[in-house]
């Protein structure tokens, strides 16, 4: 889960050092209050002995903040994606993740009364996506598809967790190609001519 010496940090929400406060073994086991380095908050920690390492934070972390890159309506989109799957919501997970491509096409230009399935062949069509990248999207929105809308009883497909951790793969990695990597090369650029 972590190192020895560092965590995610529940309350911050950033990797940080953290430094013991008081520490209690038993069967291999030591519980330790520990503060935070970045904002003295504390945290109980598990540790396996004798190595050390972090096997459990409590109150356990939210999942990690997306990418301030990453325009806000979509961002937050992305943020009750990842919260869905962190608590096992997997059915969640599905329909978090099409809305969130759904708000992609949006951005990009797709008309707001075309279903998303043609929201996406719109943006392949105009170049804004490669055949991968729309081979993708179709991905998320039949299995997000499937878990927004149910079936007759008895005929309804669980969205498993691979399912779930599959589709958010690729809806982040989709949006990491839109936003975030044009976003970076975009930064670099410019400190490149800054330093002329």
């Amino acid at each position: 889960m972590a190192g020895i010496h560092s965590i995610y940090c529940p309350y911050c929400h950033q990797y940080t050092q953290i430094s013991p406060r008081a520490t209690f073994d038993k069967n291999n086991i030591r519980r330790e209050i520990a503060e935070c380095n970045k904002c003295d908050f504390c945290v109980l920690i598990e540790r396996v002995l004798p190595a050390g390492t972090v096997v459990a934070v409590y109150p356990a972390p939210l999942p990690k903040p997306v990418d301030k890159r990453v325009p806000d309506a979509t961002r937050k989109d992305l943020e009750e994606t990842n919260l869905c799957f962190s608590v096992s919501a997997f059915c969640g997970t599905a329909v978090m993740a099409r809305r969130a491509l759904q708000g992609v096409c949006l951005d990009k230009g797709a008309k707001k009364e075309d279903v998303l399935q043609s929201q996406i062949d719109w943006m392949l069509k105009e170049g804004i996506i490669t055949k991968d990248l729309g081979e993708w999207a179709h991905e998320v929105r039949f299995v997000g598809n499937d878990a927004a809308h149910p079936s007759k009883p008895g005929e309804d497909k669980p969205v498993t967790k691979e399912d779930a951790e599959d589709i958010l793969q690729l809806v982040e990695q989709f949006v990491k190609v839109l936003y975030i990597a044009p976003a970076i090369a975009e930064e670099r650029r410019k400190l490149r001519e800054k330093s002329k």
